[in-house]
């Protein structure tokens, strides 16, 4: 919803797109860069990369499997079974995955990875802001969501009384342990760094920020989905 003068309006379908692909690419460049920097990625992109490094198999598998998995999740804690809404979160999360990698793999190409960490580690950091800008941008369209940051909004207003910061904890929390359950088989971590406990300790208030200065008119509207 959109709120001005006063007065709630509703989105268009053209202004939901717009909003959609700004924030869909704000959050895959913001993951691919974080993992190009090799400082520390958002969780659960962490958690991906460790699973991959475990096992072998490329990180989009692993993206493309939690976001399925959260997506069903989500219908269940919703207390609502609503295809569409199932729908869009695959499609989201399918996308994120193919994103993230394109952003990965041409951050690396033009030597990212190779900077002093002195260098890296703010841009790590702006990653992660952007990240959280993303989030902050869909969540309040909500018209389609990554699983997981539907999963957070559903956490948020249905059982954390509108904090933003406890329902992005709880849902890093669970990334976390799958990182831990992959250093069981690999004995080694990837992609965690600072980067990680940046996100993991800030990020809701990242998001609370980001809904009251980006796009400021723009307010949390039907968090079940339309």
């Amino acid at each position: 919803m959109y709120y001005i003068d006063g007065q709630f309006y509703q989105l268009g379908f053209k202004q939901k797109i717009s909003f959609f692909i700004i924030s869909l690419v704000l959050n895959s460049f913001g993951n691919g860069l974080s993992v190009a920097s090799t400082m520390g990625s958002a969780p659960w992109t962490a958690s991906a990369a460790n699973l991959s490094n475990a096992t072998g198999l490329p990180i989009g598998i692993f993206l493309g499997l939690v976001a399925i998995s959260i997506a069903f999740l989500n219908m269940f804690l919703a207390m609502s079974f609503n295809w569409p809404r199932l729908l869009g979160n695959i499609i989201f999360g399918l996308s994120f995955s193919f994103l993230v990698s394109f952003f990965a793999s041409f951050f690396i190409s033009i030597g990212i990875h190779s900077l002093a960490w002195w260098i890296r580690l703010p841009i790590d950091f702006f990653a992660v802001w952007t990240i959280g800008v993303a989030i902050s941008i869909y969540q309040r369209v909500n018209w389609i969501l990554h699983p997981l940051d539907d999963l957070t909004n559903i956490l948020r207003f249905d059982y954390f009384h509108g904090n933003a910061s406890k329902a992005q904890m709880s849902n890093f929390i669970a990334a976390i342990a799958l990182s831990l359950f992959a250093f069981i088989f690999s004995h080694q971590f990837v992609a965690l760094g600072l980067g990680t406990l940046v996100s993991f300790l800030f990020q809701g208030r990242n998001i609370a920020w980001s809904d009251r200065y980006i796009f400021k008119h723009l307010v949390h509207g039907d968090i079940r989905g339309n």
